[in-house]
């Protein structure tokens, strides 16, 4: 084998192991940070169901049955993700507690069709059921 060949073959071997390092280096934060962006998901389909939960309170104030009635249809989908990513996360008490709360969402807005004030207290039921999933106790 030549010189020129044991020269080529030797860049060769280089190149891939610092083609394996740097694969290696990359995927290291990989999986974090894919944990990251799952909280910070979770976190957020949160706040919208609450905003949009307190949103409809506001609305039950003011005897504006109509927007209340569009503003829990909107805070169901995101509980029903938190609900969902809560499951496959293997958290029971959870995610049990947000569908609590996806059933109070769904009274308050039948109440809500029915022009009954109490859907106020629903909707406040809905809220507390989801400060307790979201409890760290």
């Amino acid at each position: 084998m030549g010189t020129r060949a044991k020269l080529v073959l030797s860049v060769f071997v280089a190149l891939l192991v610092c083609l394996g390092i740097g694969y290696v280096w990359g995927t290291s934060g990989r999986s974090a940070a894919e944990a990251m962006l799952d909280d910070v998901r979770q976190q957020l389909d949160l706040a919208q169901a609450r905003g949009l939960v307190l949103e409809a309170r506001v609305s039950l104030y003011n005897n504006n049955f109509g927007d209340a009635s569009h503003h829990l249809e909107d805070a169901k989908e995101p509980l029903r993700r938190v609900g969902e990513r809560y499951r496959q996360a293997g958290e029971r008490a959870p995610a049990s507690r947000i569908e609590a709360a996806l059933k109070d969402v769904e009274e308050a807005q039948r109440l809500a069709g029915k022009l009954d004030p109490s859907a106020n207290a629903r909707a406040g039921a809905a809220l507390d059921a989801i400060a307790l999933a979201t409890s760290k106790s």
